[in-house]
């Protein structure tokens, strides 16, 4: 359910279910419990009150969860309030349904590319660092120019046609 293991090993415990305080929840995600008060003034979360004191729920936590995964992947804060307009059934009227449905669809088609890039930088990486294992192990007299070279003519191998500079 989170994505940190902190998260999936505190959100199992059952003597606490559903009943976490603002600190708790902070603590869990590695934020601060001011980033949460911040996202309740902008409208993305709103716990229950108990006492006077924030309490947050499974529901809360999943949602701050998305929050923060949208955030880190490079999302605004208004993008975000859009998607969860929407998946909160505040937005009804048809046509705005519609514009912002095309709107996630260049989203999805955006974030599917995004994916790819990463998969082939990461593949890169990979392998110039077992390029690195193997100038280490086999110390080439050539120098670091020969492993530069490798480099490139490994990355060259990987690129698409349209970004390899002439």
């Amino acid at each position: 359910m989170y994505s940190n293991h902190k998260a999936s090993a505190t959100i199992s415990s059952p003597k606490e279910q559903g009943n976490w305080g603002i600190a708790d929840t902070a603590e869990l995600f590695e934020i601060t419990t001011r980033a949460i008060r911040f996202y309740e003034d902008k409208g993305l979360l709103s716990p229950r009150r108990a006492n006077g004191r924030r309490v947050f729920n499974v529901q809360d936590r999943e949602r701050l969860e998305k929050i923060l995964r949208a955030k880190r992947i490079g999302f605004s804060l208004e993008d975000i309030k859009q998607f969860l307009d929407v998946t909160d059934g505040s937005v009804t009227v048809t046509d705005e349904l519609l514009r912002r449905k095309t709107s996630f669809e260049a989203v999805i088609a955006r974030l599917r590319r995004k994916r790819e890039d990463i998969e082939v930088i990461a593949k890169d990486m990979q392998d110039l660092c077992e390029i690195i294992d193997n100038h280490i192990k086999n110390a080439p007299t050539g120098g670091v120019f020969q492993f530069a070279e490798a480099y490139d003519a490994m990355f060259r191998a990987r690129m698409d046609e349209d970004f390899i500079p002439v």
